[in-house]
């Protein structure tokens, strides 16, 4: 088993991002992650009355640092990684925040003016968070998730709070969790594959822009798969045992235009790997078909579409 510590983490993606290790094809990785706020949030006092001050008092470039990358030997552009999530262990608490100017309310609506910047200590007991309220802790199901997770995109570096179908990245997903598959492009060697800002728990859309942030230490295992192997099409991939899914995430698009590129790689995939006609594939996910919103917030409105296994195969 290999290991990638926290201290490896950066703030882009790209090809000339130099790998922190190259490990075999098939090789089980842990990655030691750091939080969105790059751990730096401990008590109910470090709140940010805007992102700058944020960025400012973290000495960072911009938020969700991701561990890594690694590269993979054998990845080539034109291969796909299948990263299978074994693990995601967390420590005893995480933080949620609310920072001004930030999140679905920061525009076109205003909840109200008298918000001020606020952040919660959530301690984790056992499989519960416990989110702290002026009517006492709220007792939510810990259900960890990877925030952000990429490879490496072709040519371009760029931020790693941002997403795009080419790398994936910070899309939030609450599927990208222990149990479940994800397929991703290889667009450059070794495929350069990170991952940070866990959470421990995450409603659909992240309104606020702020989840139980959280450092984790999350255990995969890596392949490399050909296009045919890897069954894909179009759209980054999310499977699980009784669902597949394709996640929708053009940087900069509309939350519909983003479901529509789904369904439209879900619709795809049923015809080419699972023998559906366009027609019937069509008929069925407008029956049994399933959305998760990812995000609403400005340019980050990504969405998975799914369907169950058990109408498809």
């Amino acid at each position: 088993m290999f290991r990638v510590t926290r201290d490896k983490h950066i703030f882009f993606v790209g090809p000339d991002v130099e790998p922190v290790m190259e490990v075999p094809d098939g090789s089980t990785v842990v990655f030691e992650t750091t939080d969105c706020f790059r751990d730096s949030v401990k008590s109910t006092d470090d709140c940010f009355s805007s992102y700058g001050e944020c960025l400012e008092v973290m000495e960072v470039p911009c938020m969700n640092p991701v561990t890594g990358p690694i590269a993979i030997q054998g990845a080539s552009p034109g291969d796909f990684l299948a990263i299978e999530i074994l693990d995601i262990k967390l420590p005893e608490k995480g933080a949620t925040s609310y920072i001004p100017n930030l999140g679905m309310f920061s525009s076109s609506y205003q909840l109200s003016d008298d918000l001020v910047p606020d952040t919660r200590i959530c301690k984790i007991e056992g499989d519960y968070v416990y989110l702290p309220t002026n009517r006492g802790d709220i007792k939510i199901p810990v259900s960890p998730m990877i925030g952000t997770i990429s490879t490496s995109p072709e040519n371009e570096k760029i931020a790693s709070f941002k997403f795009g179908d080419e790398h994936l990245g910070n899309v939030d997903c609450k599927e990208i969790a222990k149990g479940n598959n994800l397929i991703l492009p290889v667009n450059t060697q070794g495929g350069l594959l990170s991952m940070g800002d866990v959470h421990a728990v995450q409603g659909d859309g992240e309104i606020s822009c702020v989840a139980v942030e959280i450092s984790a230490d999350v255990t995969v295992r890596v392949k490399v798969l050909d296009r045919k192997e890897a069954k894909y099409v179009n759209c980054p991939q999310i499977n699980g045992n009784d669902f597949i899914g394709s996640i929708g995430c053009h940087f900069g698009n509309a939350i519909s235009e983003n479901i529509k590129y789904a369904y439209f790689d879900l619709i795809q995939r049923l015809k080419s790997h699972f023998g559906f006609s366009t027609i019937d594939a069509y008929h069925l996910l407008s029956q049994v078909g399933e959305v998760r919103v990812c995000q609403v917030l400005g340019n980050h409105q990504a969405a998975l579409t799914k369907v169950k296994r058990k109408f498809i195969e």
